[in-house]
C-alpha cells in the first residue's frame, strides 16, 4: 500500500510553500504562516511526511534514487561506461572523473539533502510544543524525524566528506558562517541521533504507515553506518563491533518484523512495495510528482511489441551510457539475478535490433505511467539481503569465517549458485563476498561505496580505465565530489577532503 507516498503529496506542497513563508489555505478565511503552523499533531504528522518527501522526484531534478544512489554512486563506478558526451550530460563528467564544482548534479546532491535537513530541523525544534494525545506518538515522529535527519547527513558526508552540520533551524546569513564539521564529528551526531530514536520507533507499521522507519531499519542503518566508518578514510576498528551489533538485531528480527525474499525477482515488483526492504524510497504513479525517475535513465523506451515497451520517453541512449561489459562478465554461469537486472539488446520501436546493456531491475511489463517520472516501484535504501552479507563480511573480518559462510550462501542460493564450502579462506571469503555484492546490489548505488570503505576504488577504476583506453587515472582524492561552487562562493568553502 502507498498510503505513506499519497501523504508525501500534501507533505511535499505544504513544506514548500512554507519553506518560501507563504501563506497556507487549508478552512476558509484561515491563514496560517510558518511560524504557527508546527501547532497540532496533524501538522506535525503532514510535516513529517514533507520531511520523507525531499527523497522523492521532483521532476527534473531525479530524488534521492537518481542523484544520490544512480547518478553519483552507480555510475561513478566501473558498473557503467559513458561512452560519449552527447547532450553535455553530467553523468558522462561523473563517469569519467571530469566533473567539477560547477556539475549541476552534484549541487542537486547538497541542495536536496539540505533542503530535507531543514525540514528536519523546523520540526524538531517545534514539536515539544505540540500537545498529542498519546506521548508514544510524539516520540515516535520525533524518532522518524531524527533518523531522517541524519541518513541525510550520512549521504552527505559519504559524498563530500567534510559538509556543515546544523541541527537546529537558521538564517541564510547564520548558514553562510557555519564551517565544514570534520568526520569524527559528524559520525558521533549522524550515530548517535540513530541510536537515540531507536527506542520510539515501531518494530512495524499497520497498512496505512506503510514505508515509515522501524526500529529495524534504523539498526540495519547504523550497521551500515558504522561499517562504513570502519573503513576508508575514518578507518575507526572499534565501529566494526557496534556494526556487528546493529546487523545482528536486524537478523534477530526475521520472521517477526523482517522478511528475506524467497526470489531475488519479488524483490523489484511494485506490489512487493514495503514487504521486504528494510528503507525504501516511496513511489507511486498516477501523475502525482511522486514516481521515480530512475528507470527513464537507465533503460530505453523499448519496441512496441515488448513487454516492457512505455511510450513516454526516455533519457537512455545506447550511444551515450550503458551498463559495463565488466559487470555483465561479473555474473556467474547460472546466476538468476542477471536477467532480472540486465538486458544487453532490444527491439526498437522501428523494428531495428538495438545491441546496448542497460538495467531493468526497476522496470515491470506492462506497467503505464503518465511520465518519465512516474514510475512506481520503490527504491531500496537498504535491503535484508544487505545486512546478511555486511554481517558475513564483519564476521569473516574479526577471523570467524566459519559463521560467515552461511550468510554468503543464502544469498547464493536464492540466486541458484552453488555454496561456497565451509573450509574457504578468510581471503577466498572476502573475494567471494566483493564479487557477490556487486552482482546483488548491481544498479542499486551499493558498489562504489564499498569500493570507498575498502580502499579498492583507485585500483578498480585505473583497471577500468586502463583497458577501456581512458585517458584518465583516479587517486583517493577522487572518492569525494567537490563542494558546489554556489557554496563556495557564498560561504567560501575549501574542497580540501
Amino acid at each position: 500500500m502507498k498510503s505513506l507516498t499519497k501523504a508525501l503529496v500534501c507533505g511535499t506542497i505544504l513544506l514548500g510553500m512554507l519553506s518560501c513563508e507563504e501563506d497556507l489555505m487549508l478552512e476558509p478565511e484561515n491563514n496560517i504562516t510558518q511560524n504557527s503552523f508546527y501547532s497540532t499533531e496533524l501538522q506535525i504528522n503532514q510535516a513529517l511526511s514533507g520531511v520523507y518527501s525531499a527523497m522523492v522526484n521532483a521532476s527534473s531534478r531525479g530524488g534521492y534514487d537518481v542523484n544520490f544512489y544512480l547518478l553519483a554512486s552507480e555510475v561513478r563506478s566501473n558498473n557503467f561506461t559513458a561512452l560519449s558526451q552527447n547532450g553535455n550530460r553530467d553523468y558522462y563528467a561523473i563517469n569519467r572523473f571530469q566533473d567539477t564544482s560547477s556539475t549541476d548534479e552534484i549541487e542537486i546532491l547538497w541542495e536536496d539533502a539540505y533542503q530535507q535537513i531543514s525540514y528536519a530541523n523546523m520540526l524538531l525544534s517545534r514539536i515539544d510544543g505540540v500537545p498529542f494525545a498519546d506521548p508514544a506518538t510524539k516520540e515516535q515522529y520525533r524518532s522518524e524525524a531524527r533518523f531522517l535527519r541524519a541518513y541525510a547527513y550520512f549521504e552527505l558526508m559519504r559524498s563530500f566528506g567534510k559538509v556543515p552540520l546544523v541541527d537546529k533551524p537558521v538564517t541564510p546569513e547564520e548558514a553562510a558562517k557555519i564551517p565544514r564539521t570534520d568526520l569524527a564529528t559528524l559520525y558521533n551526531f549522524i550515530t548517535s541521533e540513530i541510536e537515540a530514536s531507536v527506542a520510539g520507533l515501531k518494530n512495524i507499521h499497520d497498512a496505512a504507515n506503510k514505508g515509515r522507519i522501524t526500529k529495524s531499519a534504523a539498526h540495519a542503518m547504523l550497521g551500515r553506518i558504522y561499517l562504513t566508518g570502519s573503513g576508508f578514510p575514518l578507518n575507526n576498528s572499534s565501529y566494526a563491533a557496534k556494526a556487528k551489533e546493529h546487523l545482528f538485531a536486524v537478523i534477530q528480527a526475521e520472521g517477526q518484523f523482517v522478511t528475506f525474499a524467497p526470489a531475488y525477482a519479488e524483490l523489484f515488483k511494485s506490489a512487493n512495495d514495503n514487504k521486504y526492504h528494510l528503507f525504501e524510497i516511496q513511489h507511486i504513479s498516477g501523475g502525482l510528482s511522486q514516481g521515480s525517475y530512475l528507470p527513464s535513465y537507465v533503460s530505453p523506451n523499448f519496441g512496441t511489441a515488448d513487454p516492457l515497451y512505455n511510450a513516454q520517453s526516455s533519457l537512455f541512449s545506447s550511444a551515450e551510457l550503458g551498463v559495463s561489459q565488466s559487470l555483465i562478465n561479473s555474473y556467474e554461469t547460472g546466476d538468476l539475478r542477471r536477467a532480472i537486472t540486465i538486458k544487453t539488446n532490444f527491439i526498437a520501436t522501428n523494428g531495428q535490433l538495438d545491441n546496448a546493456n542497460y538495467f531493468i531491475k526497476f522496470r515491470e511489463p506492462g506497467k503505464v505511467i503518465s511520465s518519465r517520472y512516474d514510475w512506481p516501484i520503490n527504491f531500496p535504501i537498504i535491503r535484508y539481503a544487505d545486512v546478511l552479507l555486511m554481517y558475513a563480511e564483519v564476521l569473516n573480518n574479526e577471523g570467524n569465517t566459519t559463521a560467515a559462510v552461511p550468510y554468503l550462501n543464502r544469498i547464493r542460493q536464492r540466486a541458484g549458485l552453488v555454496a561456497v564450502p565451509t573450509t574457504i579462506s578468510a581471503a577466498d571469503f572476502t573475494t567471494a563476498l566483493r564479487k557477490e555484492r556487486r552482482v546483488e546490489f548491481a544498479g542499486e548505488g551499493v558498489y562504489w561505496h564499498d569500493l570507498v570503505r575498502w580502499n579498492t576504488g583507485v585500483a578498480v577504476i585505473n583497471q577500468a580505465a586502463a583497458q577501456l583506453n581512458y585517458n584518465y587515472t583516479i587517486t583517493t582524492n577522487d572518492y569525494l565530489y567537490q563542494v558546489p561552487l554556489s557554496q563556495i562562493q557564498v560561504a567560501g568553502y575549501d574542497q580540501n577532503p
